[in-house]
């Protein structure tokens, strides 16, 4: 599997190079002053982009009744550019059938460039980035020469909407003959539902709509507010707070119920009020609570303190404290604090929004089993290898993050903003010109913004960007997610057997194929194209016999074991072998293989039959290599073990408690007061035997936390010979417990043939923390390989 970077860095040679790597399919041209090219809708082609040969266009599109999908088209000018290119599409016609997709269900628009001059990572290149899409509306495009020109098509699909194959055509004329794209949709037997299965937060700055529009106040600016509410939910990306003014809280109120009420809406924000001294009107902040609990509307409702954003520890009292306070007046209300999980806060908070890069599965978990709440974040950071919305980024990771959101539990998304019309120059907010300086807060490219103003378009509104689009397929591909999972519940539920099989089991093979984890992850779009189809065709067979459910476990590094449960009757087959019960009940039998499967991507075809009804699952199941060895890199037991530490404010020695291999560990004391106090294992021939680590899997080690009360945070930095580091790997161990930290070197992005050492390092404290290491090693295909010098 290609991690992520490895993909940043072929776009960037490929750009340097001036061709494309990747080939999706398309074009043949009747017209010979423009080219065509079709990517799927998670490709960015940037506007000088090279486009390669292709041939027979076509768009080829799926998606369930109620969904939007998007596609691209890339045109690429001649030597005299394109002064007037018309774009048109057809209705949709059913094959075999009356019904159609009209025309005017489909929007297109022209994909605006953006020019990128300060890279947000290094890790793509400087360049003209698509991102807003400008609504054609019968318009004419102008392309310069030798550029590209990328179209948008977004069709809906209506309710109730016949399934099967509609086909149409998208026309392209500018001068001699039309060029003519056709279009193949296909519609499947579901319907996603108006409300959404998870929460989001994404907020709408009002200021920063009012400015860009010509500081509108007043009536006119609470429509136009509205607006842009509404056209980030239809993009199932509801925001923060509602679009009505909230100074009395009994109009507050009044006005909300139709927004709280409308399924469409996941969440909202609770209104704060001040006194004119600044402290907090609590009986407002009641009134409001009170009345809407009368109504039973408090269930989306939720509560968010600026002043508590991203609290450090030196915040923590105040955090306890309005925590307390919210909890009298709306005790069954969440109030979410971005930080993640924390010991320090377990008692006070119970609603936690973490950054992607710090959400620890583990600790969430455990934190959700005793009722807590976990979103998540991202924001100008993390920045590459993991996902985000910044501009100059790939749209693959932050589609994928709906897919790990659900596989992960996450209950919800929130992003600070998606209207910065403005620029944050340090102190304040200052004008920008928003269609030519893509940085509106520092760090970052497009971080703040996913809609654009329309008001130099002639349009009293928003305009979305690819970006936020991509968001919304994302938000779609949950709820396949969600509807997938509904129908298994239900079968296990009519076999009897929801008190044994975990219907996640039955879904994880269709991750694993996605991602090892929010940075790693194959970097073609068309695999997630694939398996989407595939969880739509689960999704639709769910409603054939005969009933069945197809769960998957992992045995270790290549073993898989499949256990299918069938109504009885049935016959059973995997990859071809007919399998026998090996147990049941009333009425279901159970069926079980364990397959032994070389690494890549193994078939394991389940065929189910009973009375001429065969339903077909070919399963395929992702297979990583296997490391199923230890190469000791420390032990921690010898004199000789301590001293190839090197530390730095930090007090190191060898403890005879929690150990987990020989008898002692390594106890390091990070002092209180300095800045990065850290220990390090460096050098080849000294601080271990060689420099090349690229034949192993991963570093590992045991560590404990032995402070009682507080949460253990630090970093594993990788340091190249040249002087380059990675330090993008967080570890997170609560208070008082153990963990087995696995750090695959695969995400570790430098050459693992002159590796120098490892750091572990900490911000700083206001209080020494100990932990203790021990048993450090490097996961290896051979036995008895060591890294000791």
């Amino acid at each position: 599997m290609r991690r992520k970077g490895s993909a940043a860095a072929a776009l960037l040679l490929a750009l340097q190079a001036m061709t494309v790597l990747s080939v999706p399919r398309a074009s043949a041209e009747t017209d010979p002053s423009f080219r065509t090219y079709v990517p799927t809708n998670m490709d960015k082609i940037l506007r000088d982009q090279l486009l390669p040969e292709q041939t027979s266009p076509e768009l080829r599109m799926a998606a369930a009744r109620n969904e939007y999908e998007g596609a691209q088209v890339i045109v690429r000018s001649g030597d005299e550019g394109l002064s007037k290119l018309q774009v048109q599409v057809s209705d949709l016609k059913q094959e075999g059938g009356s019904a159609k997709i009209d025309a005017s269900d489909i929007g297109l628009f022209g994909e605006r460039y953006i020019q990128v001059t300060q890279p947000t990572s290094g890790n793509y290149p400087t360049g003209w980035y698509p991102d807003a899409l400008v609504p054609l509306d019968g318009g004419m495009l102008q392309v310069e020469p030798n550029r590209n020109q990328g179209i948008y098509i977004k069709v809906y699909v209506p309710k109730g909407l016949p399934a099967g194959v509609y086909s149409g055509e998208l026309t392209l004329h500018e001068t001699g003959n039309p060029v003519r794209i056709p279009i193949e949709f296909t519609v499947w037997d579901f319907e996603l539902t108006d409300e959404s299965h998870t929460q989001t937060a994404f907020t709408l700055w009002g200021d920063q709509i009012a400015f860009a529009h010509g500081n509108v106040q007043g009536d006119d600016f609470w429509k136009l507010l509205d607006k842009y509410y509404w056209a980030s939910v239809d993009h199932r990306l509801t925001p923060s707070y509602l679009p009505i003014p909230a100074d009395d809280p009994d109009t507050y109120v009044e006005k909300a119920i139709p927004y709280i009420t409308n399924p469409k809406v996941s969440a909202y924000r609770l209104p704060f009020y001040r006194n004119a001294d600044g402290t907090y009107d609590w009986d407002k902040m009641k009134r409001v609570v009170d009345l809407l609990r009368e109504k039973g509307l408090l269930s989306k409702a939720f509560y968010y303190i600026t002043e508590l954003d991203e609290p450090g520890p030196a915040k923590y009292p105040r955090v306890r404290e309005m925590s307390e306070e919210l909890a009298k007046i709306a005790p069954e209300v969440r109030h979410f604090v971005t930080t993640q999980p924390v010991d320090e806060l377990t008692g006070s908070v119970h609603s936690w929004v973490a950054l992607v890069n710090k959400y620890d599965e583990d600790f969430a978990h455990d934190l959700q089993a005793r009722g807590h709440h976990v979103w998540w974040y991202t924001s100008v950071v993390p920045k590459d290898p993991f996902p985000a919305y910044h501009t100059d980024d790939d749209l693959l990771g932050s589609r994928l993050l709906s897919w790990e959101q659900k596989d992960y539990g996450v209950e919800g998304t929130l992003y600070w903003s998606t209207t910065i019309f403005e620029k944050w120059n340090g102190s304040q907010y200052v004008p920008r010109d928003v269609w030519n300086d893509p940085m509106a807060f520092p760090g970052a490219n497009g971080d703040g913004y996913l809609f654009y103003p329309g008001t130099d378009l002639g349009i009293d509104g928003p305009v979305a960007s690819l970006r936020m689009e991509n968001l919304r397929e994302g938000a779609e591909d949950y709820e396949y997610l969600w509807q997938l999972e509904q129908r298994l519940q239900d079968a296990a539920q009519r076999l009897g057997v929801a008190g044994e099989a975990n219907v996640q089991d039955a879904i994880q093979p269709y991750y694993d194929r996605l991602f090892t984890n929010m940075r790693d992850y194959p970097d073609d779009p068309n695999n997630l194209m694939q398996v989407r189809r595939e969880i739509a065709g689960l999704i639709e067979q769910s409603a054939e016999g005969p009933l069945h459910l197809v769960t998957v476990q992992s045995q270790g590094d290549s073993a898989r074991q499949v256990t299918v449960y069938a109504e009885k009757g049935a016959q059973v087959s995997l990859n071809g072998e007919p399998l026998e019960p090996a147990g049941g009940g009333d009425p279901y039998d159970k069926y079980v293989k364990t397959l032994e499967l070389e690494p890549g991507l193994q078939p394991a075809t389940v065929e189910i039959a009973k009375d001429g009804a065969v339903i077909d699952d070919p399963l395929k199941l992702q297979v990583g290599p296997a490391y199923p060895y230890a190469a000791p890199l420390n032990d921690a037991e010898t004199a000789q073990d301590l001293a190839r530490w090197t530390p730095s404010n930090v007090n190191l020695s060898l403890s005879d408690e929690f150990a987990t291999g020989g008898t002692h560990s390594l106890e390091a004391q990070f002092k209180a007061g300095v800045k990065f106090p850290n220990i390090r294992l460096f050098n080849a021939g000294s601080g271990f035997k060689s420099a090349d680590w690229s034949k192993y899997g991963a570093l590992e080690f045991d560590v404990r936390n032995t402070d009682p009360g507080r949460t253990a945070i630090f970093y594993v930095k990788f340091h190249q010979t040249n002087g380059k580091s990675d330090d993008t790997h967080l570890i997170t161990v609560p208070a008082g417990q153990s963990r087995t930290v696995s750090v695959p070197l695969s995400e570790v992005k430098l050459d693992l043939t002159q590796i120098k050492g490892i750091e572990l390092w900490m911000f700083q404290m206001d209080q020494p923390l100990t932990l203790a290491f021990d048993s450090f090693r490097l996961t290896s295909a051979t036995d008895g390989d060591t890294m000791v010098p």
